[in-house]
């Protein structure tokens, strides 16, 4: 009776340790993690189940100020517009989820003057001849 029992445990934790994908809606970074105080830069919110449980719509905001969502790259990827902020502010960014709850990225991105900010999308034209 024990030999019964061995078979379906064993086979129960081999599929367990197998599909270990994480079921939880959730946010693990953000890139560039600074952008142009004038607003504009285009930011990369990267996670877990965006849009695998089926349609979400969402808002993003820089501390007080809301981004626009650009769309949903992937399941783990969501593109937004950064806003405009203060020189040398750093806020949270929160990302409400409609169905889905909200996270919360604590001082997840800072505002910087443009020289600051890295490249942007003009910058990186390869039509442009160089200086």
């Amino acid at each position: 009776m024990t030999r019964r029992l061995v078979l379906p445990v064993l086979l129960l934790l081999a599929v367990s340790a197998c599909g270990d994908k994480d079921t939880k809606l959730k946010v693990t970074g953000i890139e560039p993690e600074r952008g142009d105080v004038d607003g504009g830069t285009y930011v990369r919110i990267k996670g877990n189940r965006f849009i695998d449980d089926g349609p979400r719509n969402a808002k993003v905001y820089f501390g007080s100020r809301q981004g626009t969502v650009v769309r949903f790259a992937s399941d783990s990827e969501l593109i937004v517009e950064a806003p405009g902020g203060s020189p040398n502010e750093k806020v949270d960014v929160l990302i409400i989820f409609d169905p889905g709850g909200q996270l919360k990225i604590k001082d997840g991105f800072t505002f910087v003057e443009k020289n600051d900010a890295g490249p942007s999308v003009q910058d990186l034209d390869i039509s442009k001849p160089k200086k």
